[in-house]
């Protein structure tokens, strides 16, 4: 015999069942697995810091080959950093002022030299810590590695690069989404959320203002580290992970003590399977 309270349960249990399902599809589910049938898989990463941001050479990932995307995040901190590289294409940026402020994108920039913005909204510098985002395909004669110069001097301040390989992408047009955040008041850093689909990467680079050990910043869930780079005073994060579903991502959130808020700068992106 049911009593009052079992039937309860009953009544109560189909409900909780459609809010735990309205939940979970609430964004897309992302896989930690880089590989999925047919789709995009993650070849490898590297990572190079640089005391000057000058002649700073990254090799390529190795076991990359021919028709992959190579996806490179530049980095500097209180120096200047170029927003265009022959041979590459751009497919983010932020730049920020000072620990507080958001990022600067190139449509800000008001007085443009070449390849460097001199100021953003005729009153910025964005110099404080900046990363840009840019693209490329791995041709039949590829270098195996490649040499930036960060700076418009012969001398500067700390440079950094992270530098993925991804098979199975849009080389065309990769880049479906993306988005940028500069303080997330937040001693953890929260990845603003971007459009996903089904079986695209989804890419989440960090720039920090200090140096600080890995642990600190885990990967957040659904994505593995791909890259991880810190010395002096200044660290680069890079985690992924692949849409299982279609819709926005929502905030991307890491795992761990975390650091200082807002000395983080943070990039999302979508990149697209072929």
């Amino acid at each position: 015999m049911l009593t009052p309270e079992n039937r309860l349960r009953l009544r109560a249990g189909p409900l909780m069942v459609a809010f735990l399902l309205s939940a979970t599809m609430a964004r897309p589910a992302i896989a930690e697995s880089t590989f999925s049938n047919g789709g995009i898989s993650h070849v490898g990463t590297t990572q190079v810091w640089d005391s000057d941001g000058q002649n700073m050479r990254i090799r390529r990932p190795s076991g990359s080959k021919e028709g992959d995307l190579l996806v490179l995040f530049l980095h500097r901190t209180d120096d200047v950093l170029p927003f265009h590289v022959d041979g590459w294409q751009r497919a983010g940026e932020c730049y920020k002022e000072n620990n507080g402020y958001d990022c600067l994108t190139v449509p800000d920039c008001t007085d443009i030299s070449g390849s460097f913005c001199n100021r953003f909204e005729n009153s910025y510098y964005g110099d404080d810590l900046a990363q840009v985002v840019l693209t490329r395909e791995v041709s039949p004669d590829e270098p195996d590695s490649y040499t930036f110069h960060l700076g418009a001097w012969s001398d500067g301040q700390p440079g950094w690069a992270i530098l993925t390989a991804l098979r199975g992408a849009d080389t065309r047009d990769p880049v479906r989404d993306w988005s940028h955040r500069g303080c997330d008041n937040d001693p953890r850093s929260a990845f603003p959320s971007v459009d996903g689909r089904k079986g695209d990467m989804l890419l989440l680079s960090q720039s920090f203002d200090d140096a600080v050990s890995q642990r600190r910043f885990g990967a957040p869930s659904g994505t593995s580290t791909f890259g991880y780079v810190s010395n002096s005073d200044e660290a680069g994060f890079l985690y992924g992970g692949l849409i299982m579903s279609d819709g926005p991502t929502g905030v991307m959130e890491t795992h761990g003590d975390g650091a200082s808020s807002c000395k983080d700068a943070l990039i999302s992106l979508t990149i697209r399977p072929r």
